[in-house]
């Protein structure tokens, strides 16, 4: 049962972090809860992760191969996106930096933050 309560509770805030991380903000406004960056060549067409609160969300993916997926950290500490098997591991992210990996080979990939090992995900290549 708590493990369906932190499931929902992740998934709702995955959705309300997307909004913010997407939406138009004056730069007058409140940036707290706010998670902006530029838009690089590399993020249209990505599946985005966003990593907030020590929680990679959505927590599994699913993409094609070929397809990319980018992390997105609207955490206010250093994370990374690192693949337990060795096939990719992003430099240390700050706070609104992000990091797009390609995936070419069919299969599921488990990954993790090393600072934070206990922060787990998975990308699903059909």
């Amino acid at each position: 049962m708590r493990g369906l309560v932190a499931l929902a509770v992740a998934v709702s805030l995955a959705a309300g972090v997307l909004a913010g991380c997407f939406s138009k903000h004056e730069a007058t406004a409140a940036s707290e809860g706010v998670c902006s960056f530029p838009v690089g060549e590399d993020v249209p067409g990505s599946t985005i992760v966003v990593i907030r609160d020590f929680i990679f969300a959505p927590t599994d993916v699913r993409v094609r191969a070929g397809d990319r997926v980018t992390w997105i950290n609207c955490d206010e500490d250093l994370h990374t996106s690192t693949a337990d098997g060795g096939q990719w591991a992003s430099q240390l992210l700050a706070p609104g930096d992000r990091f797009t990996q390609t995936f070419t080979t069919i299969g599921e990939f488990p990954y993790h933050c090393e600072p934070h090992p206990f922060m787990t995900a998975r990308v699903i290549v059909e």
